[in-house]
């Protein structure tokens, strides 16, 4: 199998944190692997097993000149709040 990159979500208090009932999603990709819905995938599939698991929503913090905020926007997370550098997405499930 390959290592194309991970996807995971935790419920801490770190960029991303909107309230301790919402995970906080993360996504890394290797850059050879960037382009091909990869990344889009394993969003999808993180999103299903949160909702399996009875999460209402998950939130993520990304830099707002971070090529990804858009693919983010077409997996269905939306601009929530933002600061000078970041915006913080939150995507209802």
């Amino acid at each position: 199998m390959a290592d194309f990159g991970v996807v995971w979500a935790r419920i801490m208090n770190d960029y991303g944190h909107i309230d301790d009932d919402t995970p906080s999603f993360a996504i890394s990709l290797h850059k050879e692997y960037r382009g091909f819905g990869i990344g889009n995938e394993l969003m999808k599939e993180m999103l299903r097993v949160l909702k399996d698991r009875g999460y209402k929503q998950a939130s993520l913090a990304v830099q707002k000149a971070n090529y990804a905020v858009k693919m983010y926007q077409k997996t269905g997370f939306e601009i929530a709040d933002e600061n000078e550098e970041e915006y913080i997405m939150v995507c209802r499930l």
